[in-house]
């Protein structure tokens, strides 16, 4: 199980401090030491983020809500620009990679804001 002090109150506050790359606890400290690396520790309150893994999660959802907002994007470009074919589909595969490499960070907070407080099991 994870260290540190437990969940209490809802779950939308620690929801958004997990979108917003902070702890979900207290949303004082950094969640991530590198790109999708977390601290072991919160510096501020104590919970043991180095046990809570995400796995595949993040990238699922960063994937399905980059091609959403990439849809509109693409029937523009598509229907709507007269450019060359290799120039629509390098322009709408650029726009969807940098789009879910921005979001797979914000991503994995949340998805470690829901394990902790879910309590569910981790690896380790």
């Amino acid at each position: 199980m994870i260290e540190g002090p437990k969940p209490t109150g809802p779950l939308r506050p620690k929801l958004w401090r997990g979108l917003k790359m902070s702890c979900p606890n207290c949303g004082e400290a950094k969640l991530f030491r590198a790109f999708l690396k977390p601290v072991e520790h919160c510096a501020c309150c104590g919970v043991n983020w180095g046990e809570v893994r995400a796995d595949d999660g993040p990238a699922w959802a960063s994937m399905l809500v980059a091609g959403h907002l990439t849809a509109p994007v693409f029937h523009w470009i598509v229907f709507r620009e007269d450019w060359p074919v290799w120039a629509s589909i390098t322009g709408v595969s650029l726009f969807l990679a940098a789009l879910c490499v921005l979001l797979l960070q914000p991503m994995k907070g949340l998805f470690m804001a829901i394990i902790w407080d879910k309590g569910a099991p981790t690896s380790g």
